[in-house]
């Protein structure tokens, strides 16, 4: 009897925190000398800007640029150059574990790949810019860090998630 009631608890509990999940990431819990990754983009874009971007804030844009849904992403946080030329994109992902993680780093290598092939004839100064640039995957952080200033962009990104 203890067993089952045990049981169902655990279920209305995670029914319940699968309710109030909101379409904005909340910060999460994070360990020792990490903030959650909305404040680390907020950080990022303070020290390097960005210009003419769309924000990765709302859950649908992960899901219709990279087929990341929230049952796969605990948090997330970035920005797309929204000009159609310029190829600058930043996507942070921290996971809900480990195989989120590894089909969150196969999904961002995709758009990575396409972005590549895309710009490859089209744009060659942008698809050197891409080539210069990678998918990262760290435990469960998942990051994909196109830009002219990917080095600033990494060094930020590590030092306060805490990688």
């Amino acid at each position: 009897m203890k067993k089952w009631l045990i049981i169902l608890l655990a279920a209305v509990t995670a029914l319940l925190c699968a309710c109030a999940k909101a379409d904005t990431p909340a910060p999460a819990a994070t360990s020792a000398g990490s903030k959650p990754l909305a404040e680390v983009y907020a950080d990022i874009k303070a020290q390097v800007g960005f210009d003419n971007v769309t924000e990765l804030n709302d859950i649908r844009l992960m899901e219709r640029y990279y087929g990341i849904t929230e049952d796969t992403a605990a948090e997330y946080a970035g920005c797309i150059n929204a000009s159609g030329v310029d190829q600058e994109e930043i996507v942070l992902v921290k996971a809900v574990d480990e195989s989120s993680a590894a089909a969150v780093e196969e999904k961002l290598g995709n758009r990575y790949q396409a972005k590549l092939n895309q710009n490859k004839d089209y744009n060659p100064e942008q698809a050197a810019l891409i080539e210069k640039c990678a998918v990262r995957r760290d435990g469960l952080y998942v990051s994909m860090i196109i830009s002219e200033k990917a080095d600033r962009i990494d060094e930020i990104y590590r030092a306060e998630a805490g990688l």
